[in-house]
């Protein structure tokens, strides 16, 4: 009954917000009208965008000491998204990277106040996440573990507890909850006026009522931004356009890629509630009931995810635009509703003040897009931050100041780094199922493993249906549908799903990889490398070689017929891409290299491309297909196909060759299998795969040969020690921080680009290192399992976190990779990470709140590097 008397009074009573709120009119203050504006002619930067993440970029691009820096906003400040943001400001998020923005967020936020003597609203509430299910519990403890490493203070809570903190929320249904009490609330709209204040101050120009309509590029630069009230010359753009972010992206020739959809989100207002008073209490969220739950005035704010989001403006945002809302959606908002209900009783008699349906922009996989695009130089990005740019803001554009000014992030950006799509993700249709998916993973269990079910197949191997007949269970790797594993062919499509979900301990599939590794290692598997990116490169005389000697740190001037890994690496030393380089001819070569590098990659090596055109880069990667042939009996399978000698005393490691492949002609086959096992990986011209695949098979049928997907690839390369780029190092790992110093050769006669700064490395020594552990006396069934960023504790001291995690078989043993420190207690100085320090310390790896001891070391162990051999 009291239900339906709050909706009755939700529907009849009080209407929605159809007007800013008074204090949208500090923005009007700022300038005078738009009509008298005179735009500057030149500027260094220009950002479009009055939100509170363009008005962060500007105030700190100005405080790190730039100057001739104006903000264009296409209505009045913060009338995008920032206005009617709730104000939560909580610490704890998915990545490290994101973290770390909240909490700069937080410090620039409460410096603010003085800074500017205005009220920003910033109060220091904490807040309480709810677990009612055992699974949510246990993700609540593993946040709570790497919230703690991170410095970030929180304990966890029994519903008792919980009780007396928030007397009016009903407790009986909870497992218990975490509680943050250094999370906080703002006031987005005094925050955002006071860092425009500061910018000011600072001298950055802010033009309001100005729209950006196209974005000049002068040899591939930056050179001009044209507006309805003029152009500015200048060297740098940043988009912060929030809900408009993509749609900018289309004044631009080449078209810059900004996947971002908006989708609707509402939050209920209440009068003050008789007998409740939750001001001055922490904040809720009710993430198995949908809901969060904060103080508005002595009322309440309530809001949430909708389990399947409402993509709203699919043909384009109207324009005009400014602190739109739109209308109330009542069946969208019920579980949000009925999770404040059951949440807090009381509030059946509550009266209803407004309820607020605003558009908020979601990205494909729920992390910010930051950093420099792709398309062009000197073209940056801050937005998309899935409802979080409060939270975000302050932090993001601190990332994005440095970045544009040093060159490279202070941090590893990789998860929110824009270029981590691929221009297959930008298009419309595949946005608006999206993030109609994607608004409901907020509140999901973060399981291992999860995988999205919208915007699939549109990138599949030729053997993508012959996988699938096969019992393939599929991932997503850079946009390609790739096998993980595969399931017995008795075992039924539920089965399939049941055993990726629902679980921090040992997988469902745990049986089935085991079974996949083993062949690898004793018979013979074929596994789908096709997600791999792959490029050609080529030239009349030798400057393709040229060019890849400057890009490149190891000798590229190899045989015909040879394959070198090597890094590609940045000024700093640092890894820009890892890749596999065949030379096909004197004057060709063949690079393969991580999935995440298609959209990256292609662009770092352009950009060095030399200016008279004499150089041919292709992207490949949609014409070749690849198979991993691996394991002791993987050439005895392809010698049957092929007369060319595949012997081991002929056809060596690290070499490459076109054969005929069954029918097939011009296969490339190089004898690296990425994992340490013996092997080739072969690319066969797509309209050729299906033919080499089933001869393949069939060769290989006396074997015993089997699919294999990528978890047992997993398996195998964490054995041996081998570290993936995006996984386990990004671009601000050098070779010596990883162990491949060895694939660094100083003495070529190249000054290849990171030279200089690797010879100060090698004098300095690695004050940080990426290292293999091995977990011990840790229960396989019981226990819970690592799955990247645990903290890593030596000597009780945390040095860092776990990056790849999985099962070795060979070792019996979870096997994890991670960053480790040597840092000095007393005098706080880094110290050189070395083999002693790491193998004969204290090592505990924290998985959830129990620590684990572990081995540490620097080279794999050689029991897992040993071939296993027939006779």
């Amino acid at each position: 009954m009291y239900r339906a008397r709050l909706q009755q009074q939700l529907l009849y009573g009080c209407g929605c917000l159809r007007h800013p709120p008074k204090t949208m009119l500090l923005t009007r203050t700022l300038q005078g009208d738009s009509a008298t504006i005179c735009l500057p002619t030149e500027a260094k930067v220009v950002v479009c965008g009055g939100g509170i993440a363009g008005l962060s970029v500007v105030y700190h691009l100005s405080k790190l000491g730039w100057r001739n820096i104006v903000l264009l906003e296409q209505g009045k400040l913060t009338c995008g998204t920032t206005w009617h943001a709730t104000g939560l400001v909580g610490q704890i998020r998915g990545t490290e990277v994101e973290m770390r923005m909240v909490q700069e967020s937080l410090k620039l936020y409460k410096q603010l106040e003085t800074e500017t003597a205005t009220q920003t609203g910033l109060k220091k509430t904490g807040s309480v996440a709810l677990a009612v299910s055992k699974e949510r519990m246990l993700d609540l403890q593993r946040k709570a573990s790497r919230a703690r490493a991170s410095g970030i203070e929180c304990e966890v809570l029994s519903p008792p507890d919980v009780e007396r903190m928030i007397p009016w929320l009903w407790t009986q249904d909870l497992q218990g909850a975490l509680h943050i009490p250094g999370d906080c609330v703002t006031d987005p709209t005094s925050t955002s006026m006071a860092l425009a204040k500061a910018a000011k101050q600072d001298g950055v120009e802010i033009h309001e009522g100005i729209r950006v309509e196209n974005v000049a590029i002068t040899r591939g630069t930056v050179s001009e931004v044209s507006t309805d009230r003029g152009t500015i010359k200048c060297d740098y753009f940043v988009n912060c356009a929030g809900l408009w972010a993509h749609q900018l992206g289309f004044k631009t020739n080449p078209i810059v890629k900004l996947p971002l959809h908006a989708s609707a989100h509402q939050y209920l207002i209440t009068k003050p509630v008789e007998g409740i008073n939750p001001l001055g209490l922490p904040y809720i969220r009710d993430l198995d009931d949908s809901c969060f739950i904060r103080d508005w005035g002595q009322g309440f704010l309530v809001g949430g995810f909708a389990t399947v989001g409402k993509p709203v403006y699919k043909t384009g945002i109207p324009h005009p635009a400014e602190f739109t809302s739109l209308p109330e959606d009542w069946d969208l908002f019920r579980p949000i509703l009925n999770g404040f209900l059951k949440r807090v009783p009381g509030a059946e008699n509550a009266e209803v003040l407004k309820l607020f349906n605003g558009p908020e922009s979601f990205t494909p996989d729920m992390a910010p897009l930051i950093g420099p695009v792709s398309e062009v130089n000197n073209y940056y990005v801050c937005a998309g931050f899935n409802s979080g740019g409060i939270a975000h803001a302050g932090g993001a554009g601190k990332l994005v100041a440095q970045w544009m000014i040093e060159g490279r992030p202070s941090l590893n950006a990789w998860p929110v780094d824009v270029r981590r799509f691929t221009k297959y993700h930008n298009n419309t249709r595949f946005l608006i199922d999206r993030v109609s998916e994607v608004e409901g993973h907020h509140y999901r269990i973060g399981f291992p493993g999860m995988e999205y079910h919208t915007g699939r197949k549109l990138r599949c191997s030729p053997l993508y249906a012959s996988h699938a007949a096969s019992g393939a269970v599929f991932g997503n790797r850079g946009g390609m549908e790739t096998p993980k594993w595969f399931a017995n062919m008795s075992d039924t499509e539920e089965y399939g799903f049941e055993t990726q979900i629902d679980t921090f301990g040992k997988p469902g599939w745990f049986d089935l990889v085991s079974a996949e590794y083993w062949a690898c290692r004793e018979t013979v598997c074929a596994m789908d490398m096709s997600f791999f990116t792959k490029f050609e490169i080529k030239s009349d005389g030798p400057e393709a070689l040229e060019l890849l000697q400057k890009l490149c740190p190891n000798e590229m001037d190899m045989p015909v017929g040879h394959v070198v890994h090597t890094g590609m690496l940045n000024e700093w030393g640092g890894y820009e891409n890892d890749c596999s380089i065949a030379r096909l001819e004197p004057n060709s070569f063949f690079m393969i290299c991580p999935s995440f590098q298609l959209t990256r990659g292609y662009r770092w090596i352009e950009r060095h491309l030399p200016p008279d055109g004499s150089v041919k880069l292709q992207n490949v990667t949609h014409l070749y297909a690849g198979l991993n042939v691996m394991g002791p009996r993987a050439r005895e399978v392809l010698q049957k196909l092929t007369d060319t000698s595949l012997k081991l005393s002929q056809f060596k490691p690290f070499m490459c060759a076109e054969i005929d492949l069954g029918y097939a002609s011009k296969v490339r086959i190089i004898s690296i299998t990425h994992t340490g096992e013996d092997g080739f990986v072969i690319y066969i011209r797509c309209e050729h795969a299906l033919h080499v695949y089933d001869a393949l098979k069939d060769a290989g049928r006396i074997y015993g040969i089997r699919d294999a997907g990528y978890n047992a690839l997993r398996w195998l390369r964490l054995e041996k020690f081998y570290s993936y780029w995006g996984e386990d190092f990004v671009d601000d790992a050098t070779p010596f921080e990883i162990g491949r110093e060895h694939r660094v050769k100083f003495d070529k006669g190249v000054e290849f680009i990171g030279r200089e700064a690797l010879l100060r490395k090698r004098e300095e020594g690695c004050r940080r290192h990426l290292a293999m552990f091995l977990v011990e006396e840790h229960d396989l069934d019981q226990d819970m399992w690592p799955w990247g960023g645990e903290p890593i504790y030596i000597d009780n001291k945390l040095t860092g976190y776990t990056t790849s995690t999985g099962y070795g078989p060979t070792l019996q043993k979870l096997v994890c990779l991670g960053w480790v420190t040597n840092k000095d207690q007393s005098s706080g100085e880094d110290r050189e990470v070395t083999h002693d320090y790491i193998h004969h310390s204290k090592v505990q790896i924290e998985i959830g709140n129990k620590r684990f001891p572990a081995k540490g070391f620097l080279y794999p162990p050689l029991v897992a590097t040993k071939q296993i051999s027939h006779v």
